[in-house]
């Protein structure tokens, strides 16, 4: 062991032995002359170890890079693509109507259904004839013997939108005003 040490590991021995017993600790009895030593021991020392660490390389850590949050899928982001797609002026689409015709229709057979308490066969007819709703522009969407009412074949007309598009649109608005609201 170094000397350094061995005063150090002999004034902790000292110390517990005046904790313990206090017969050892007025046997020590220190005089300013003693507590100034122990002061000038506790500087030096201290010095000694901010050189000691002046010297050194100094490391900076690398905190690498950070997670970066996977993109989630938002419920609903696909119909609503579907719904930009085929509401939108480009040619042909007709498969793409048809389709979310259909899913729509089949919502809108289940609301009518739990809200008249019907078979999903009666739902199923009042959706097909119009029947279902007072708005004559969700009947039209479904029911393909009706027209559009003269206002919204005028009204897409003047703002460039399809009639398909306001029949969707009041046909899903209809669907959750029978739902309570609930989307």
């Amino acid at each position: 062991m170094r000397p350094l040490a061995i005063v150090g590991v002999a004034a902790v021995a000292v110390g517990v032995l005046a904790a313990l017993d206090r017969g050892v600790a007025a046997a020590i009895s220190p005089t300013s002359a003693v507590v100034t030593l122990l002061g000038v021991l506790g500087v030096v020392q201290g010095v000694r170890y901010a050189n000691a660490r002046r010297d050194r390389r100094r490391l900076l850590t690398d905190p690498g890079e950070p997670e970066r949050r996977a993109p989630a899928a938002v419920p609903g982001t696909d119909l609503d693509e579907r719904i930009a797609r085929v509401v939108s002026p480009a040619p042909g689409g007709y498969r793409d109507r048809r389709d979310l015709r259909d899913r729509i229709r089949e919502v809108a057979v289940d609301a009518v259904a739990r809200d008249r308490n019907c078979p999903p066969e009666a739902a199923a007819a009042a959706v097909d004839d119009g029947t279902w709703t007072d708005d004559p522009t969700a009947a039209a969407f479904f029911d393909t013997r009706s027209g559009y009412p003269v206002r919204v074949r005028l009204s897409a007309g003047i703002r460039g939108r399809s009639n398909y598009w306001y029949g969707l649109r009041a046909a899903v608005d209809e669907i959750e005003r029978i739902e309570g609201g609930a989307g």
